[in-house]
């Protein structure tokens, strides 16, 4: 992604689409015809909630909001928690923004 301008926008989509991913995810688990295909679906869906979280936290930092702030939405005690908790689902999401990019 090195050519191309992320903007907040662009992460705000990403959460977006992921929250979707998501919710597709558990919907077919529900209806989904054994357990191990049930199990499939809510991978699927913890996968996409990873990234859903990540784009958001990378949107609200692209937004110029503090890390402070954003222990405070996620329930840590502080912000170098939050970044411990975020740095692996921020991963995740610049895998989905660069795959939806290209």
């Amino acid at each position: 992604m090195n050519t191309v301008t992320v903007t907040p926008a662009d992460w705000w989509v990403t959460a977006g689409q992921s929250c979707d991913a998501v919710r597709d995810g558990l919907d077919r688990a529900r209806v989904a015809p054994d357990l191990l295909s049930t199990l499939s679906e809510l991978e699927r869906a913890r996968r996409a909630s990873s990234a859903a979280v990540g784009s958001a936290v990378q949107a609200l930092l692209a937004s110029g909001v503090s890390w402070e702030r954003i222990a405070a939405a996620i329930g840590a005690s502080s912000a170098e928690e939050a970044q411990a908790l975020a740095t692996p689902l921020l991963g995740d999401a610049d895998r989905v923004l660069e795959r939806r990019l290209t």
